[in-house]
């Protein structure tokens, strides 16, 4: 790959929906997006926004109306790229139960690299990485509806890696977590980032969006703010406009500013409060 050509660019996007019987809903318009290799980018939106369609579009699960999606240079509008597209962008959904298609939790991670020709012994070595990478090798012969939600989020994204990737798309995974569930999968999804894989994680919940490096907001199919969690989230008037809220430090911090003038806002680490308060007095 060029290091100096964005890994997904997207140009023009349009998608639009023609369910049968009703009127066609425009859920993207006009979408231009470039991330790079190695990022770690948040997308949030009220429901309705586009989030998941534009996920959608990052592994050719759709194809664009209008405008064009490149993964890595390949673009997904030519069907002969799709299994290379999919091999290089990993997918997770909000309810794994929905990706799991084997009754075996090994060799539902072996799916997906099986079905792309990969011969023994590279398919049970994949497989033993991938299970291990998010601590399920344990339960590798275990029947996936006997895991655990959270151990059944782990399985898809073990399924994911396991195609070796170069991004991972996580659309809602942490919704139906406990919170023992949401910090297990941080603690993947933040390792898999320090070893420069490629992060975009879909997320209703603002506190999550702000542990991104990038944070991107749609709002009725359009980018409506792209940059670092600290610019987003200084918008707060914006964000509520589009039915978003900020996250809980950054909401603290914007009350106590009504309180103490001159506290930077927005605040989105703890160490940051603590330090602007530190000299204050009561």
């Amino acid at each position: 790959m060029d290091s100096q050509r964005p890994f997904i660019q997207i140009r023009g996007l349009g998608h639009i929906y023609r369910p049968q019987g009703a009127e066609p809903v425009a859920a993207l318009q006009g979408v231009d997006l470039e991330v790079r290799a190695g990022e770690f980018v948040a997308l949030v939106g009220a429901n309705g926004s586009g989030k998941s369609t534009l996920a959608r579009h990052l592994n050719a699960l759709l194809l664009p109306t209008q405008g064009d999606v490149w993964v890595n240079g390949l673009n997904t509008r030519d069907a002969a790229n799709h299994r290379a597209i999919r091999a290089h962008v990993g997918m997770v959904f909000q309810i794994p139960v929905d990706q799991i298609v084997a009754t075996i939790a090994q060799h539902d991670v072996a799916f997906g690299p099986e079905n792309l020709g990969i011969p023994q012994p590279e398919l049970g070595e994949r497989v033993r990485q991938a299970l291990q990478r998010v601590d399920m090798w344990e339960w590798r012969d275990r029947p996936p509806h006997m895991l655990s939600p959270g151990q059944q989020q782990r399985l898809a994204i073990a399924g994911a890696l396991a195609m070796h990737p170069r991004c991972l798309v996580l659309d809602e995974a942490t919704a139906m977590l406990d919170p023992q569930g949401r910090r297990d999968l941080w603690k993947i999804v933040d390792g898999l980032h320090r070893e420069g894989m490629t992060i975009l994680f879909i997320t209703h919940d603002m506190d999550e969006a702000a542990r991104a490096e990038r944070v991107i907001a749609l709002h009725r199919g359009r980018i409506a703010m792209d940059g670092p969690p600290g610019q987003v989230f200084g918008r707060a008037a914006d964000l509520a406009a589009m039915s978003l809220s900020l996250p809980a430090l950054a909401q603290l911090g914007a009350d106590l500013g009504d309180r103490l003038p001159g506290l930077p806002i927005p605040l989105l680490e703890l160490d940051d409060l603590a330090q602007a308060l530190g000299g204050r007095r009561p």
